[in-house]
């Protein structure tokens, strides 16, 4: 799932688009036209450099992998993961110093990847 998130990125896909898209690819959920337009309004940072978007499709995925109760777990420790990691979950900051979000979006599908497995 990285690697084709890195892919997806790399060819002009959001964040969110680009995780939604290779997950559903990786675990065989369909995606709507309308879910993935909603990307559109999340990324770089809803737009004011908020959450990341990449985190937030995150989120999403875990919601539809897993039951209420898991997904919240599963989330908390996605959140968790990369807070000790790059200590934010913010755009601004784990942008910052950058050239483009292409590895970021690879470790973060890479994190998600993991507990997915858990």
């Amino acid at each position: 799932m990285k690697e084709r998130a890195m892919v997806l990125c790399a060819e002009g896909e959001n964040c969110s688009r680009a995780i939604l898209r290779a997950a559903s690819e990786q675990y065989g959920f369909p995606l709507s036209q309308e879910l993935l337009d909603s990307c559109n309004a999340i990324s770089a940072g809803f737009g004011v450099g908020g959450m990341c978007s990449a985190l937030v499709a995150a989120v999403m995925i875990l919601g539809i992998l897993f039951s209420v109760d898991e997904a919240k777990q599963k989330s908390l420790l996605l959140f968790w993961r990369v807070q000790e990691r790059w200590n934010c979950i913010d755009c601004c900051r784990l942008s910052a110093n950058r050239e483009n979000c292409n590895d970021l979006i690879g470790e973060i599908s890479a994190i998600l990847e993991e507990i997915i497995n858990e």
